[in-house]
C-alpha cells in the first residue's frame, strides 16, 4: 500500500500549520529537498509513527509554544488516515524508515553500540518470521519469570511448614502414610530414649518373683518313726501321759525332765528311783535317737518359718512392687504389657497358710515324735493355693523374662542411638503428617501445580528456542554476506565478520567484528578504553553512515515483502566521499526498483538531482520542504531542474556572502534580491508562476488568493522587500543607477531574504 499524499500536518515541530496546496501527490519515486532544521527528521517520525501505531513519535515533537495537539491527515492507497486525540485510526506497516532513529536504535549510538542496538540488530537480521519466533520466547520467557515470582510466593507458603533444613519440594513429595501417628510415638519414644542414654543404661530391668517351696524332707520327717524303742515302754509311757491327762505336753516334758535324773533321785521328791520299771521305760523311750527326730523336726519347723516367714512374704512383694515401677519407667521406651499377677491374689494369706498348716503338722510331729503324721485339710488346701500361685508366679517370671528381652536390645540401641538423626526423622514424620492436613495439603498442592506449569513453559520455551535457533542460523550467514556485498560496492574499506547471535539477558541479540586490513576489531562498548581498537576509533563518521546505510539495504534484501514496502530514506548520503556519493546514488535507484514506493529526503539538491537523473520520469516526483515565515513548514513543489541552475545558486551565495562577511559590491547585492525571491517563489509553486512573472506580479497572485495561499504568510515580507529593491531598478527608477545605498539597511534586507528563502546562514 502506497503512500499518496500528506494532506495536513499541524503543531508537529516546524510544521506549525501545514496544509497542501498544488500538485504534492506522491508517485513511485519521490525526491525531498529540504534545508537543515526544516523538518526531514520530524516528518520520518511522522512516518514512523504511521507505520507502527507509536503515537509517542509524534507527541515528543508537539510544537513548543502551542497548546493545539498534534493532527496529521494523509492519503493512502487505502484511503486517508488521520492522527487526533494521541491515536491513528489505521496504519501503515509497509513503511521502512531509515533515518538518524533507525541508526541510533539498531546500528549505533554515536561512538558505541550498546546492548540495545544489538538487540534490534537481531530483530533486523531474523525478519519478521524470526521476530514472530523471538517474540514467542521472549513471551515464554516473561510468563516464566512471572511463573517463578508466583512459585516463590507459593514455596514461601508451603516452606513455613516445613521442618529446620527441609525443602519445599521435600514437604510436598511426602507420600501419606496410614501409619504416621505410630511412626511418630516410636520415633518420639526412641528420641526419649536417645536422650536418656545414660540413665537408660543404668536403669535396671525387672526382676522375677522367687516363690518358696516346702522344704523336700517334710514328709519323711512327719512319716518317720525310731526302730529298738520296746513295745511296753512305749505303752507305759503312753498310758501316763493318758493317766495325768498332758495329752500335747507330756511326751515333752516327760523328755525334758528325764534329762535332770541325778543318781537315779527324782528330780522333783528326791526319792530313789532305781527299779522302778515306769522311769526304765522312760529311757528306753526317750532315746538318742527320740532326740534327733525332734531335732531334726524342729529344724524343718525353722526352716518353714524362715521360707514362708514375713520377710519371704514381703520380699515378693517388693519384687512385684518394684516391678510395676521399672514397668512404668520402661513402658516410654518400650512396647508391652506389664506382668501382672492374677487380680486378688494375696502372696501374704497365701504363703502364711501355708506356714501356719505346715508348722501346725510339725507341732503334732513334735508332740508325738514317734506317730506317723499325715497331711490335713488345711495342709491340703493351702498347698494347692500355693501351687497355683507358683503357677502364676511362673507367667509372671516368664511376661519379666520377654519385657527384659526388650530392654535389652532398647540398651543396645540407645547406645547406638543417633540423637540428630533421631530427631530428623521425627521432624520428617511429624511433616508427613502435617503435609496431609489444611491448610498445608492446598498450599502443596498449588505449588506443585505451578511447578508443573513452569516444567511446561521451559519446554514450550526449549521448543521455540530451538524453531528460532534453526531460522537464526539459517539466515544470519546470508544477512552477513548482504551487509559485506553492499560495503564492498561502496568501497568502504572494511567489512564484517558473519554476524553471532545470543541469549545474554535473556533477550536475544546478535553481535559481528569489524575486519580492517584482515585484522578483526571488537565492537566494543561505550566504556572500552580509547587505547583498544574497537568500533568508537576505527571507523570515520563516513565509515558508520555506510555500514548504517549497508545494513539497512541488506534488511530489504532480506524482506519476501519488499516489493509491497514504501521506503524513506533521511539524508543517507552524509560525510562520504565522491565515489560513495555516485554509488549510494546507485544504490537507491535499485532500491526503488525493487520497491513499491520510495521517498528520498535530503538537504543536498545536487545529490537529488544525482539520483533524479537516475530515475525513470514517468515515476519520479520532485517536492521541497519549505519555509513559510519564521515558524512554519509546508510541503510543496519543487523545480530541481531550476533549484540547481548555477544563476540562482550565484544569487544566493553572494548574498550570504555580504551577510556574513560584508564582501561584495553594494549595487550589485542589492539587485540580486529580487532575483533570489522569484526564483525561490517560482521554484516552490512552478504552476502558479510563470518565467516572465516579476516579484510585484508573484505578490499580487498571492493577494487575491488571500489567506488560503500558502505564501500568504509572507506577502507582507515579499512586498516590503519588493518596495525597497525597485529604487535600484532602471525599469521601475531612471535614477537608479545613483540611488544612495545605506548598507545597513541593505544588511537587514539580505538577512530578511536569506531568512525567506532558507538559506540563512
Amino acid at each position: 500500500m502506497n503512500l499518496n499524499k500528506i494532506i495536513s500536518i499541524k503543531n508537529i515541530g516546524r510544521f506549525q500549520n501545514c496544509s497542501a496546496s498544488g500538485d504534492v501527490s506522491l508517485k513511485a519515486r519521490n525526491l525531498v529537498f529540504a534545508e537543515n532544521g526544516r523538518g526531514k527528521t520530524t516528518l520520518c517520525a511522522i512516518l514512523r509513527s504511521l507505520q507502527s501505531g507509536d503515537p509517542t513519535h509524534i507527541q515528543g515533537r508537539k510544537t513548543l509554544g502551542y497548546p493545539d495537539e498534534p493532527e496529521v491527515q494523509v492519503l493512502t492507497a487505502g484511503g486517508p488516515v488521520k492522527f487526533t486525540d494521541g491515536a491513528w485510526d489505521s496504519v501503515m506497516p509497509e513503511l521502512a524508515v531509515f533515518d538518524g532513529t533507525y541508526i541510533s536504535e539498531n546500528v549505533h549510538g554515536g561512538d558505541a553500540i550498546d546492548t540495545e542496538q544489538r538487540r534490534n540488530l537481531y530483530r533486523l537480521i531474523i525478519g519478521s518470521q524470526g521476530v514472530t519466533l523471538a517474540r514467542r520466547v521472549e513471551a515464554l520467557d516473561a510468563a516464566l519469570r512471572d511463573k517463578t515470582g508466583a512459585i516463590g510466593t507459593a514455596r514461601a507458603a508451603v516452606r513455613r511448614h516445613a521442618p529446620e533444613g527441609m525443602s519445599a519440594d521435600d514437604l510436598v513429595a511426602l507420600a501419606e502414610d496410614e501409619h504416621v501417628d505410630a511412626k511418630i510415638a516410636a520415633r518420639q519414644s526412641e528420641l526419649e530414649a536417645a536422650k536418656k542414654a545414660d540413665q537408660i543404661e543404668q536403669r535396671e530391668g525387672l526382676s522375677t518373683a522367687s516363690l518358696p517351696e516346702l522344704p523336700g524332707d517334710l514328709s519323711a520327717a512327719l512319716f518317720k518313726t525310731i526302730e529298738g524303742i520296746a513295745r511296753d515302754a512305749e505303752q507305759r509311757v503312753a498310758v501316763h501321759i493318758r493317766a495325768h491327762n498332758m495329752i500335747e505336753a507330756g511326751e515333752p516334758w516327760l523328755g525334758e525332765g528325764l534329762t535332770y535324773l541325778a543318781e537315779d533321785n527324782c528330780p522333783f521328791c528326791g526319792q530313789s528311783l532305781e527299779g522302778i520299771a515306769l522311769i526304765d521305760a522312760y529311757k528306753a523311750y526317750f532315746s538318742e535317737a527320740y532326740h534327733g527326730l525332734k531335732d531334726e523336726i524342729a529344724a524343718i519347723a525353722g526352716e518353714v518359718e524362715e521360707l514362708f516367714g514375713e520377710r519371704a512374704i514381703a520380699a515378693i512383694e517388693r519384687t512385684v512392687e518394684q516391678n510395676g515401677h521399672a514397668a512404668a519407667f520402661w513402658k516410654d521406651y518400650c512396647t508391652f504389657e506389664p506382668p501382672k499377677l492374677a487380680p486378688g491374689t494375696d502372696v501374704s494369706a497365701i504363703l502364711g497358710s501355708q506356714r501356719a498348716a505346715t508348722l501346725s503338722l510339725l507341732k503334732r510331729k513334735e508332740s508325738a515324735p514317734l506317730e506317723r503324721i499325715a497331711p490335713d485339710e488345711d495342709f491340703r488346701q493351702a498347698a494347692a493355693a500355693l501351687a497355683a500361685f507358683a503357677e502364676a508366679v511362673a507367667t509372671y517370671n516368664e511376661s519379666v523374662a520377654a519385657i527384659n528381652i526388650l530392654i535389652d536390645a532398647k540398651k543396645e540401641q540407645t547406645g547406638a542411638a543417633d540423637v540428630a538423626a533421631v530427631e530428623a526423622e521425627l521432624a520428617r514424620l511429624r511433616a508427613q503428617k502435617t503435609r496431609r492436613t489444611e491448610p498445608v495439603d492446598t498450599a502443596c498442592r498449588t505449588y506443585q501445580a505451578l511447578m508443573d506449569e513452569k516444567d511446561g513453559l521451559e519446554r514450550r520455551k526449549a521448543e521455540a528456542k530451538a524453531q528460532l535457533d534453526e531460522h537464526t542460523e539459517s539466515v544470519i550467514g546470508q544477512y552477513g554476506h548482504s551487509i559485506n556485498r553492499y560495503l564492498d560496492r561502496f568501497n568502504a574499506g572494511f567489512r564484517i565478520s558473519t554476524p553471532t547471535h545470543d541469549y545474554r539477558g535473556r533477550t536475544p541479540s546478535s553481535s559481528y567484528r569489524i575486519i580492517i586490513n584482515e585484522t578483526s576489531v571488537a565492537l566494543g562498548r561505550a566504556d572500552t578504553p580509547i587505547s583498544e581498537p574497537s568500533f568508537k576509533n576505527t571507523l570515520s563518521s563516513g565509515d558508520r553512515s555506510t555500514l548504517a546505510l549497508a545494513l539497512f539495504f541488506a534488511q530489504l534484501e532480506q524482506d519476501p515483502d519488499r516489493g509491497q514496502k514504501s521506503v524513506v530514506l533521511d539524508d543517507p548520503f552524509t560525510s562520504q566521499d565522491m565515489f560513495r556519493r555516485t554509488q549510494t546514488a546507485m544504490e537507491i535507484k535499485r532500491c526503488g526498483d525493487a520497491c513499491a514506493q520510495m521517498l528520498l529526503l535530503s538537504h543536498d539538491q545536487h545529490f537529488l538531482k544525482l539520483v533524479w537523473d537516475l530515475l525513470p520520469p514517468a515515476d519520479r516526483k520532485t517536492l521541497q520542504l519549505a519555509r513559510v515565515g519564521e515558524k512554519n513548514t509546508t510541503i510543496a513543489q519543487w523545480d530541481i531542474e531550476e533549484a540547481v541552475k548555477a544563476r540562482y545558486r550565484a544569487d544566493v551565495e553572494v548574498l550570504q556572502r555580504y551577510y556574513s562577511d560584508g564582501d561584495g559590491n553594494a549595487r550589485d547585492v542589492v539587485q540580486k534580491i529580487r532575483p533570489v525571491l522569484e526564483g525561490y517563489c517560482r521554484n516552490l509553486y512552478p504552476s502558479q508562476f510563470t518565467d516572465e512573472d516579476m516579484l510585484g506580479a508573484m505578490i499580487g497572485k498571492i493577494r487575491d488568493v488571500g489567506n488560503a495561499h500558502p505564501l500568504s504568510a509572507i506577502a507582507d515580507d515579499l512586498d516590503d522587500l519588493n518596495v525597497y529593491t525597485r529604487r535600484y531598478h532602471h525599469a521601475e527608477n531612471p535614477g537608479a543607477a545613483t540611488e544612495v545605498i545605506d548598507e545597513t539597511e541593505l544588511a537587514g534586507c539580505v538577512k530578511r531574504t536569506l531568512s525567506l528563502v532558507g538559506n540563512l546562514i
